[in-house]
């Protein structure tokens, strides 16, 4: 592929090129998640990005401030990390998790809370390989109920239950979506499959489904821990509900439909089910998890250009009253950007947040590096330090890596399937836990909101809250409009390659 002149790699720089080509093509061809591009039915090499790509931005410290999340009566800006593996492997697995986060000064964790499958009996299919993860499974297709029922065992929800306990031995709180916009998992493309549906939109608007799900956030919020004897709802290791896993209204599966949905079909689906998960559980912050994508039309598929968000208006999103902070993601190596990018795109995710008195969280970020490859490392090293550092100076409230990985009972060290893995010990790891060290004291977020008085009777409050500035309600003028669409999707790990 001819690249511009402005990008045009030395030699040294294609060789390196060549490699890290080599790597995503590998990725494409084995990991679960991987980048898929809309109608082509193509799945294609990521263009090759220099691993040096010009001076980096000066970052100039704001002073305007920003809403905040509040932690016992204090600002708490933080740095965490996702694992997807938690619920479902070893609880030796599951513990060096939490040992290696708590070493690096990691205070939240994002981990799925959905397994879902087809029925035990196999009349309903499993929308993904055989409906579980090493046998594990949360949700089924009951087929004399003809209802989705929920699994309460040992190799069921007990694996959740175990994963908050021991967060809340370590002092971490825990990110939990309840549902996946992706396969995997199961997510929503299996309640297509239960109430036998053609397409991804539907999930948003066919009114069994919206039961269903509104059935399973009742459940989980309310479901008391056999490990700790404490229901959800009143846990505060939870640190958010999640409504789903990045929602789009296509994700590149045989439910792929370009009609039938638009700008404001997410929306409508967010509004109602953030009111519901709230008049569930006051006690916990609700974010739609979204990767953070435009409808203003700019150009680059991200922001709306040919229907790129697919359905995706985060603005818009983060304006209900029922969402309380803002989430965005950042892959540019299969975004079609470079590194440097990502500063443009915090710093806008920061000032419609700061427009709405609401935080936001880069939730998941990730820069493709394998270990042995010093150009890939460096690179990564530069952007993790940019962007970083640009939530702490501009007003951002959090970062989080995707993704912590420790022991494996299998390998020794758990594989790093899609080359954004770090461990602990690492140079990464030790990058990471350096802005985890600086992030409460130096982010501007936290400095500005020293003075912010918390919410009447909420001084104590174990649970986190969002607070908008003060003299700024946590509201916004609507988005503008435009239209939806299709852009490839990160090529993340989401676990071990299956044939499903």
């Amino acid at each position: 592929m001819e690249l511009p002149a402005a990008v045009r790699p030395s030699t040294e720089t294609a060789l390196h090129g060549l490699r890290y080509a080599a790597v995503i093509a590998s990725l494409l061809a084995g990991a679960t998640g991987c980048l898929r591009y809309p109608d082509t039915g193509e799945t294609k090499t990521a263009a090759i990005i220099p691993p040096v790509e010009g001076k980096d931005p000066e970052i100039v410290p704001t002073d305007k401030p920003s809403g905040t999340f509040m932690l016992r009566g204090k600002p708490f800006c933080f740095l965490g990390t996702n694992n997807y593996y938690l619920t479902y492997k070893s609880r030796k697995m599951t513990d060096d998790v939490f040992v290696q986060a708590s070493k690096m000064g990691l205070k939240v964790i994002r981990t799925w809370g959905f397994i879902d499958r087809g029925s035990l009996d196999g009349t309903v299919p499993h929308a993904n390989g055989d409906g579980t993860q090493d046998g594990i499974y949360f949700q089924y297709w009951d087929s004399k109920a003809k209802k989705p029922a929920y699994n309460e065992g040992e190799d069921g929800l007990v694996h959740l239950d175990y994963v908050l306990a021991q967060a809340k031995q370590h002092g971490i709180k825990m990110l939990l979506p309840l549902t996946n916009s992706w396969k995997e998992f199961g997510g929503m493309d299996q309640y297509l499959v239960w109430y036998g549906l053609e397409h991804h939109h539907q999930f948003y608007t066919d009114e069994r489904v919206r039961q269903a799900y509104k059935d399973w956030a009742h459940y989980l919020i309310n479901r008391e821990n056999s490990i700790t004897g404490v229901r959800y709802r009143d846990d505060p290791t939870i640190f958010a509900w999640e409504l789903a896993n990045e929602p789009r209204c296509k994700n590149y599966t045989r439910f792929d439909s370009n009609e039938g949905w638009d700008n404001t079909t997410i929306t409508k689906w967010a509004d109602e089910m953030s009111a519901y998960v709230k008049s569930l559980d006051p006690n916990h912050l609700v974010a739609v998890g979204d990767e953070g994508f435009f409808a203003s039309g700019k150009p680059h598929w991200a922001y709306g250009q040919d229907r790129g968000n697919e359905g995706v208006d985060h603005a818009a999103l983060l304006a209900l009253p029922g969402v309380d902070f803002g989430t965005y993601h950042l892959y540019p190596d299969h975004w079609g950007t470079g590194y440097r990018w990502g500063h443009e795109w915090i710093e806008e995710h920061i000032q419609v947040a700061q427009e709405l008195g609401k935080p936001t969280v880069l939730e998941e970020y990730g820069i493709v590096a394998a270990d042995d490859d010093k150009y890939a490392r460096e690179r990564r090293h530069r952007a993790y330090r940019l962007w970083n550092e640009t939530i702490l100076q501009r007003g951002g409230n959090a970062s989080m890596f995707w993704m912590l990985s420790g022991y494996d009972d299998v390998n020794g060290k758990y594989p790093d399937y899609d080359h954004f893995t770090i461990y602990n010990p690492s140079a990464d790891a030790s990058l990471i836990s350096g802005y985890a060290a600086r992030i409460q004291s130096d982010a501007r977020a936290c400095q500005l909101a020293a003075g912010f008085p918390p919410p009447e009777g909420k001084a104590d409050s174990p649970f986190v809250i969002a607070v908008p500035p003060p003299g700024q309600s946590a509201e916004s003028p609507p988005a503008a409009e435009s239209p939806p669409a299709p852009g490839p999707q990160a090529a993340r790990d989401f676990g071990p390659p299956t044939s499903g």
